[in-house]
């Protein structure tokens, strides 16, 4: 999800093992007592005495073997596993999680405490190591064991795991597995306010960056705002108890607190809580072409995130690593926006605070988006050799990521493609822009509103290459898929088709409607209008109208120098 925080440590549940299984606590007492009654009864008190005493004894020893065999083992290996897990020898602790799991499986019923705390501890270690699939598949036999019997003591643990599990399958696209975990989770946690990890507010945050990365916009921005809302109901009160004075030698108990299961927080704290649902609401609306209210999502969350950094002392075991990263993405919103309203000066100074504010050992995928990033405005300012550059240092940030990368590679390879065919390269735009369709079938799935703009780009390389017919299918897909805000791309897209097939007549109709919405949503005077002047003056020409695309040709120079572009 967009601000997915890590835990330092992989914490398990820890139970008090000194206990035998309840199939080995034999009711002594009232053995003992029938015994005597027989003994009493039959009229020899000694002889009954000692009879109980020798069945005490063989009973006693027969249990202790039992335990010994069957249960020792498994709890050793699995206490020895915890302390590795603690220490981040996850290697060690994972095989012997597995090796007390083989004991418990071979004496126990599958459904018994000693098994499924394995399974839990197997599916907390496998996510620590990024091997989300056995993560998933000890998850699956965890919540199979439990069943709708989860313990009182054991949802905030089995809550925690949905969501990192949850998380995993976002980025790898599958999105449907994703939600049914959080709602899985949500129904774990119940009505809890707040922001910890295993609150309703947490989850739906959770949850609607899940509908944002599979596309879904407007589930997305209706989830955001809900959990919102809730956070507001509950931070005064949170904040409150913070500042309330406690005893000297008592540390008080802070809602700003480090990752962790069950009692912590995987924001860090209550204010970069909401300055990440703010900066998911902002990308959401930006999405759906709601820049001016984006921009606003955006700036609020800056205060707050400032807030965060350095205005109360309360947020104290936050890493300013975190806090960097948050600020980043802040600016990167804000800076979107820029880009996309032609703002491009504006745009250039965020960015470069955004470079200033990186630490130098940022997140590689993070540091490869903000490249992609500086080199989509170089690409609209006409400066191609910049962009470049900017691409290659994004290519570089993805070879080191260590996961998550398909998405931003896909985002590169788009852009890449763009960057191509405006330079007449269109034998390696189709080479880029086919990867990027592959990696979005991949990460993102064959309906999300991204695939519709790799389309776009796609059906302008195929109508520049003359492979028509390939370029029509691909514009048609894309405008079944583009939103609102972008259908523009589309339609120039399928006009410069049919200008290239001779249809002047739909290629003049085609372009007049897409600089309408276009300029419905940029303005007049955004630059991004000229690529659509340019097509309407060729089709002009095209038509012997010479003086009429003369004049529409000045309109659109003179917005890309307004702008501050280079010449195209």
């Amino acid at each position: 999800m967009g601000h997915t925080s890590t835990s330092q440590h992989a914490l398990v549940p820890l139970y008090h093992r000194g206990r035998s299984a309840a199939l080995y606590r034999i009711p002594f007492s009232l053995m003992l007592a029938g015994l005597l009654l027989i003994s009493v009864q039959a009229g020899s008190p000694l002889l009954g005495l000692a009879v109980m005493l020798t069945a005490l004894m063989s009973t006693a020893a027969v249990a202790w073997r039992s335990v010994s065999r069957r249960q020792t083992p498994a709890m050793a290996l699995r206490g020895q596993g915890d302390r590795r897990l603690v220490l981040g020898a996850y290697d060690e602790a994972r095989t012997l999680y597995e090796r007390a799991l083989s004991i418990a499986e071979r004496e126990l019923p599958s459904d018994s405490p000693e098994v499924l705390v394995n399974y839990y501890s197997l599916a907390a270690v496998n996510s620590m190591m990024r091997d989300h699939e056995r993560a998933d598949r000890y998850l699956s036999e965890l919540m199979r064991g439990l069943g709708d019997r989860i313990p009182a003591g054991w949802t905030g643990h089995v809550a925690w795991l949905l969501r990192r599990v949850a998380h995993h399958h976002s980025l790898q696209g599958n999105h449907e597995r994703a939600v049914a975990l959080c709602h899985r989770a949500l129904e774990l946690v119940g009505e809890a306010p707040g922001a910890d990890d295993n609150t309703v507010r947490s989850l739906l945050d959770d949850l609607a960056w899940i509908h944002h990365h599979a596309g879904e916009y407007e589930e997305a921005e209706s989830v955001f705002e809900t959990a919102l809302a809730i956070h507001e109901q509950f931070r005064d009160a949170a904040s409150a108890l913070a500042r309330r004075p406690t005893r000297a030698s008592v540390v008080p108990e802070s809602p700003y607190r480090t990752p962790g299961p069950a009692t912590v927080s995987t924001t860090g704290g209550l204010d970069r809580a909401v300055a990440y649902s703010l900066l998911g609401l902002g990308w959401t609306v930006y999405e759906r072409g709601g820049y001016t209210a984006a921009r606003k999502h955006f700036e609020r969350a800056a205060v707050v995130a400032a807030a965060a950094a350095c205005g109360d002392g309360h947020d104290l075991w936050a890493p300013a690593k975190t806090h960097a990263g948050l600020s980043v993405e802040i600016v990167r919103g804000r800076a979107a926006v820029c880009v996309t309203l032609g703002g491009y000066s504006d745009a250039l100074a965020l960015y470069d605070q955004a470079r200033a504010t990186l630490e130098p050992v940022a997140d590689a995928l993070q540091v490869a988006a903000l490249d992609i990033d500086v080199g989509w405005l170089h690409r609209c300012r006409g400066e191609y050799d910049l962009a470049e550059t900017a691409y290659r240092g994004a290519q570089d940030g993805i070879t080191r990521a260590k996961e998550g990368g398909a998405t931003v590679a896909c985002a590169l390879y788009e852009a890449l493609g763009e960057l191509r065919r405006r330079q007449g390269r269109l034998r390696e735009a189709q080479r880029d822009v086919r990867r990027a369709l592959e990696l979005a079938d991949e990460c993102l799935g064959p309906e999300h509103p991204r695939i519709a703009g790799i389309l776009a780009v796609a059906a302008r390389v195929f109508a520049a290459r003359s492979e028509f017919p390939e370029a029509e299918r691909c514009a048609r897909r894309s405008l079944r898929l583009l939103n609102t805000a972008r259908f523009a791309d589309g339609l120039v897209a399928l006009a410069e088709v049919q200008l290239g097939l001779g249809q002047h007549g739909e290629a003049e109709r085609t372009f007049a409607q897409a600089l309408q919405l276009r300029e419905e949503v940029l303005g007049a005077q955004h630059p991004e209008l000229a690529e659509i002047l340019e097509g309407q003056a060729a089709v002009l020409r095209a038509t012997s109208r010479e003086q009429e695309a003369q004049s529409i040709s000045a309109r659109a120079s003179f917005l890309r120098e307004r702008a501050g572009c280079v010449a195209a």
